[in-house]
């Protein structure tokens, strides 16, 4: 019988911010070519490549560097240098390829109830390959929720030129969606994961997948028939790929919770990820998470205080990131958990995502009260014709009120919109700007609608012209060159509110909240990043940094160098937004 060490890969991100960006541009030329021949009225590749012209433009860059705010105050903190982070020394900057994912925590503790030695891998990039393998797991996992296949692909190989015979499992969200057709998958498709022969040997097509995974490190240890485990597709000896029976796991929330007492610290950092349910009650027309989970599914009260008196004990952490869909679909569920969470008076701050539509005056003094600060609110659009056509349920007046309310609460919100949805126009465009500017939302996320055949807006594709996929489309009213040009100018005509592109403005909020950055220095961290940005596209780099860029990097400076030291405060206090460059 084999060892039951099983290494779990939860993420990837390249140290180099850089390096990150360029690889999501090629991957995304990489999937219009493989589909170019699909669409013969479509130049995809063309599409995709004038895409890619302008999300490159939504970027701040400098000294010939892509560059998020972390890189920013990395490089004012290192003597305006940006510093050439390393496995050795990257625990002395800021960055996003250390922050924990709730998929690696959850396997590991899943796996040791199960009677595995599981190892988390938090970021591929950060680890010392050759000698980890020298431990001769039983297999490495690799979760597809944060990392694209071809990435997958590329980790694969670099796994087996260390040692070809240590079996690759993938499995997560991005596999059930890209699989789940199974034999019925485009030609495309499946010739392209032909490419992945020799690289990954087995694939989890399963939503939640923790019993499959179970099943398969079970053959492999016990040299049993992976044609007997459900939900799988791997390569037989003839290199064909076989896909098994199909059969549906569930796994109550209760079950899922985590006991944070017997995570190694190693895993552990100052914001914590906490799910507290599965699942959205809405089907919004631009969404496929429903497909995968088409019910809603709560963690009990009880053990959702338990498992935040666990956190609290831990005794270091500063805010919690819940990760549920919707925290606030139910509203009387939310109202319980808040009420629950200002009895227990814990420590930490936290952040979540929320529908505008039920974050009501006495929602949010609730929210305030138990410690909330940061809240992401999937928008999508400040036209009401285009809300209509999401089917999102929500009515614009109704979203500037809540944003209103977030400001007098001191509750930072970020907006998410979804720009070229089928329908918009530049004047739906021009509603949307108004919608942040005259709500003077604090953050706001743009996103190029992203057009899969899994969408229920497919089922609407002859009414609206829509033909392509991915971020390569077109419809009646636009394609997504067009509507990814409207995306640059949203930093020109956006007054009070900022974004990080890549990565959103959350994921740098809880960050820099565990290092105990006040909301207000994020804030103008942010500011400043975007008034840099403006000041660097209008001055020649031959004449160096203007007056203005130098001012501007002496302010961000500042912030470093006197930010993390700030305390939470749980006293409501209004959101001051102006202008100032």
């Amino acid at each position: 019988m084999k060892n039951s060490r099983v290494f779990i890969i939860a993420a990837d991100q390249p140290l180099n911010y850089d390096t990150h960006f360029k690889n999501r541009l090629k991957n995304l030329m990489g999937r219009a070519a493989r589909h170019a021949s699909r669409f013969n009225a479509l130049n995809l590749p063309e599409i995709q490549a004038a895409v890619n012209n302008n999300i490159s433009k939504l970027q701040l860059r400098m000294n010939g560097k892509y560059m998020g705010l972390l890189d920013l105050m990395n490089y004012t903190k290192n003597g305006r240098q940006l510093p050439e982070l390393t496995p050795e020394n990257f625990d002395k900057f800021l960055t996003h390829s250390d922050m924990i994912t709730l998929n690696g925590i959850y396997l590991y503790h899943y796996l040791r109830s199960k009677g595995f030695e599981p190892e988390i891998i938090q970021n591929f990039s950060l680890a010392d390959w050759p000698d980890l393998l020298r431990k001769k797991p039983l297999a490495v996992c690799i979760s597809s929720n944060f990392i694209y296949l071809d990435e997958i692909g590329d980790m694969a190989v670099k796994i087996k030129g260390f040692d070809p015979q240590i079996p690759v499992i993938a499995g997560g969200m991005l596999v059930k969606k890209v699989l789940n057709a199974g034999p019925n998958l485009f030609p495309e498709t499946m010739n392209w994961l032909t490419t992945f022969q020799d690289k990954v040997d087995i694939f989890v097509i399963e939503f939640q997948g923790e019993q499959t995974l179970v099943n398969v490190l079970s053959a492999l240890r016990n040299e049993g028939d992976l044609a007997d485990v459900p939900n799988l597709a791997f390569f037989d000896g003839n290199k064909e790929m076989v896909f098994t029976r199909r059969e549906q796991e569930y796994l109550e929330m209760d079950r899922t919770t985590i006991d944070w007492s017997e995570i190694p610290r190693a895993y552990l950092r100052k914001t914590l990820p906490v799910t507290s349910s599965r699942g959205c009650i809405f089907r919004c027309r631009f969404c496929t998470c429903w497909r995968l989970c088409p019910e809603v599914h709560y963690k009990s009260l009880s053990v959702l205080r338990n498992e935040l008196r666990l956190i609290q004990n831990l005794g270091f952490v500063k805010h919690i990131r819940f990760t549920d869909d919707n925290l606030t679909g139910n509203r009387k569920r939310m109202e319980s958990i808040l009420e629950m969470m200002i009895g227990e008076k814990f420590d930490f701050t936290w952040s979540t995502y929320a529908r505008a539509s039920a974050l009501t005056p006495k929602m949010l003094k609730l929210m305030k009260r138990a410690g909330c600060e940061f809240v992401n609110m999937g928008i999508e659009s400040g036209s009401q014709m285009i809300l209509n056509n999401m089917d999102k349920h929500l009515k614009r007046d109704l979203v500037i009120e809540a944003i209103k309310r977030l400001n007098d609460h001191g509750i930072y919100g970020e907006g998410g919109f979804i720009l070229g949805y089928p329908g918009e126009t530049p004047d739906t465009f021009a509603e949307t700007v108004d919608l942040i500017n005259s709500s003077k939302l604090p953050f706001y996320q743009p996103n190029l609608f992203y057009y899969s055949k899994d969408m229920l807006v497919n089922e609407d594709k002859d009414k609206f012209g829509l033909s392509g996929l991915g971020l390569s489309w077109r419809h009646n009213t636009m394609d997504s060159a067009e509507a990814s040009r409207l995306m640059v100018d949203m930093i020109q005509r956006i007054e009070h509110g900022f974004n990080e592109p890549q990565v959103s403005v959350w994921e740098t909020f809880r960050l820099l909240r565990g290092e105990g950055y006040r909301p207000e220095e994020i804030y103008e961290l942010l500011k400043l990043k975007r008034s840099l940005k403006q000041t660097l596209e209008v001055s020649s780099p031959r004449q160096g940094l203007s007056a203005q860029a130098t001012e501007i990097l002496k302010r961000i400076e500042a912030i470093v160098k006197d930010g993390g030291r700030g305390r939470s405060s749980k006293t409501p206090t209004p959101i001051s937004l102006h202008t100032s460059p």
